[in-house]
């Protein structure tokens, strides 16, 4: 028989099956149209005909399974084929701000954020489509000749490529789950460990999406389901949906309890004790006066007024403002309950009982009768029962609840007040995404949402830093999807006449409301500074409310290194050749950028100019980019290397750099400084 050609050469699992039918012919079935299919029950029995019981064949476990899933997972780690170009006209305060929106597809932003922020997100927030049968959907991933022959390397069949390509972009729950499921891998790379995500989603996918969060965060790691209800009534034949969810997982659950509990403050909690503090000082410590004062003052306040849901927390002490909550145990029919004697701290007396005895032990009533003042609040004498002290200060705040109810047009009103009536449909609510920022970050972590819509997110994080002096940071990603001037007029007239912008695209309504808002804060915090003068003007912390823009372009050196060789001309390999080793002013910034993202920086890093045109500093790393007298440069980063933040890396754009000789001295060179033998990165 003549040997095999390479093309013909069966393939590692198909000499796998071979095999398998040779040693177990019995447990190898074929159907009239080839299809293989491996009887496990056979197989059992063919390894041990005796005790079949012996030996165990696992079959397919309980998994989430659709066709195109290998492709989808595979996709996720396909190399970045993108690079980012920085819009500095499209930004508000490029140079001081760590805020950052990005305009591209998502999954292409995806890739590139995980170079230089791989862990470091405390927060994502997203709110996907949830694939309704409305508009067509616009994250059609590409579908190439490449990712055809991909699949064929995963082991999909002909029919199978045909209907993965089929899905690509449609409302199917295939497509939205591979379209979803490279996504989540990604943001789940990008979480620190004790991150959290919250996904808004409605019932159209939220059984599926449910499962694929199992399977890409752990099942342990699963928190809630949150249920938000928008509406109070709706139409419909059947039953009524006026909510969706908002699902909760954590990167690892053990390391974000370790960060403490998440609670989120009582409404109304804090001006309660605001007044309480006016009180205090108006009355010096009359706490009877206090008392009259405070129970006059929930009076006056409206039935509505969230204030008034703390109006029993009148009494007060030298440690603060309580409620007097009773301590008897519950009524459990247990005999056994603490019984023990409190005696009254005027007459000495032992004071009333409960019926059901006391809820806290004899010892822990010692400790708090030994506390100073007392945590035990007593009548008049000893004929009526104790109570225990509930201190606001202390009990201030809650977990969130699974359920709760906010009005959905709320936050269409709110960004109509912004940007005008209809230019986004249904946007979401700032004050709930903050309530979700406050409950799970702290004050210096970064954000993140990669499906930015109408740029809410970015509101809720500046806002809530206006509120607490935050200096939370944001990251958001709009892909430029296409306003039809149809069906959406409002839109369209208010970002090509409104904003005079050539393309009508969401990414520009995104842009302006991060705008807006800011501009909104930031006039909110000047009122703030006039009205209390300069000298406590000084103790308001700033705010950044600015972003830098960066689009996601092609690579056109990635573009040519892409062409199948057997594909390329003389032509390209010489265009090629020329176009990287020209050093182009008009690039400089488009490869600083991608540098800082090569070497792990933040997009947001600041770049200082050491040489124009030729070194430049970012942090700790120094950048190249055009040769120069190598005893210059050595003198220059000898400085750097003495400076406050001193250098640790030398990073040399080498395709702008020509000259051998060159190259070779700098390896010298970082050796004479005493940097690191990995410090010396050669890029491009």
């Amino acid at each position: 028989m003549p040997a095999n050609t390479l093309l013909n050469t069966p393939s590692p699992a198909a000499h796998k099956l071979e095999a398998l039918r040779q040693l177990f012919p019995q447990a190898v079935e074929v159907d009239a149209d080839g299809r293989v299919r491996v009887n496990a029950a056979l197989l059992q029995l063919a390894l041990d005909p005796a005790n079949p019981a012996g030996i165990r064949v696992e079959e397919d476990g309980y998994e989430l399974r659709w066709v195109g899933k290998r492709e989808a997972y595979h996709s996720a780690f396909v190399p970045a084929q993108k690079i980012v170009k920085p819009l500095a006209g499209d930004s508000v305060h490029w140079a001081d701000t760590g805020n950052l929106l990005l305009k591209g597809d998502n999954l292409d932003a995806l890739r590139l954020l995980r170079q230089s922020y791989f862990g470091q997100v405390k927060l994502i927030y997203i709110d996907p489509p949830y694939n309704t049968q409305s508009d067509a959907f616009i994250y059609r991933d590409d579908f190439s000749a490449r990712q055809g022959e991909v699949l064929a390397q995963l082991g999909y069949g002909a029919d199978s490529v045909d209907y993965i390509k089929n899905i690509y972009g449609a409302r199917t729950h295939s497509g939205w789950l591979s379209f979803m499921y490279p996504r989540l891998l990604l943001a789940k790379d990008l979480l620190r460990d004790d991150g959290v995500i919250f996904i808004s989603i409605d019932d159209n996918e939220q059984a599926p999406l449910k499962l694929l969060c199992d399977e890409v965060f752990g099942e342990e790691n699963f928190v809630a389901n949150v249920v938000w209800q928008r509406s109070k009534k709706g139409d419909t034949k059947l039953i009524s949906t006026v909510h969706e969810y908002i699902l909760c997982y954590v990167n690892d659950k053990a390391a974000a309890l370790d960060n403490g509990q998440w609670r989120r403050p009582k409404e109304g909690a804090d001006a309660v004790l605001a007044q309480y503090e006016t009180l205090k000082a108006a009355h010096a410590n009359d706490h009877d006066a206090i008392r009259a004062a405070m129970m006059a003052w929930f009076r006056s306040l409206p039935a509505t007024d969230p204030r008034k849901a703390h109006k029993h927390y009148t009494w007060s002490d030298d440690r603060g403002l309580y409620f007097a909550d009773n301590f008897a145990g519950p009524d459990d029919g247990r005999a056994s309950r603490p019984r023990h004697d409190i005696p009254h701290p005027v007459t000495g007396l032992p004071c009333k009982k409960p019926s059901t005895g006391w809820r806290w032990d004899e010892e822990k009533t010692r400790w708090a009768l030994s506390q100073q003042p007392p945590r035990i609040h007593f009548g008049a004498d000893e004929t009526t029962i104790p109570t225990r002290k509930s201190y606001l200060a202390e009990i201030d705040s809650e977990p969130y609840s699974s359920v709760f109810y906010r009005d959905g047009r709320s936050a269409t009103l709110a960004l109509e007040a912004l940007i005008g009536k209809g230019c986004f449909p249904f946007p979401k609510n700032a004050d709930v995404l903050s309530e979700l920022i406050q409950l799970t970050t702290g004050r210096a972590d970064l954000v993140l949402d990669f499906f930015a819509g109408s740029g809410t997110t970015a509101e809720a994080v500046m806002r809530l830093n206006a509120e607490d002096g935050g200096n939370r940071q944001f990251i958001l990603v709009q892909i430029p999807q296409a306003i039809d001037p149809k069906k959406q007029k409002e839109a369209h007239a208010f970002v090509t006449e409104t904003l005079g912008k050539p393309e009508a695209t969401i990414f520009e309504i995104t842009a302006e409301r991060i705008r807006r808002a800011g501009a909104k804060l930031q006039a909110e915090r000047a009122a703030q500074v006039q009205a209390q003068g300069e000298l406590l003007a000084t103790e308001i912390p700033a705010l950044d409310t600015g972003f830098r823009v960066f689009e996601l372009v092609d690579d056109p050196d990635a573009l040519i290194l892409q062409k199948p060789l057997h594909e390329a001309t003389q032509d390209d390999l010489l265009a090629y050749q020329t176009r990287i080793a020209t050093p182009q002013p008009a690039q400089l910034d488009r490869v600083l950028h991608n540098l800082l993202l090569a070497e792990g920086l933040p997009l947001t890093t600041r770049l200082q100019t050491i040489v124009d045109e030729a070194l430049y500093l970012a942090a700790d790393v120094a950048i190249l980019v055009r040769s120069m007298p190598l005893t210059e440069l050595t003198d220059l980063l000898r400085g750097l290397r003495a400076a406050v933040q001193p250098v640790q890396h030398l990073t040399v754009y080498a395709p702008w750099i020509s000259d051998d000789n060159f190259l070779l001295g700098l390896k010298t060179l970082a050796e004479s400084l005493g940097l690191a033998d990995n410090a010396l990165h050669l890029r491009g």
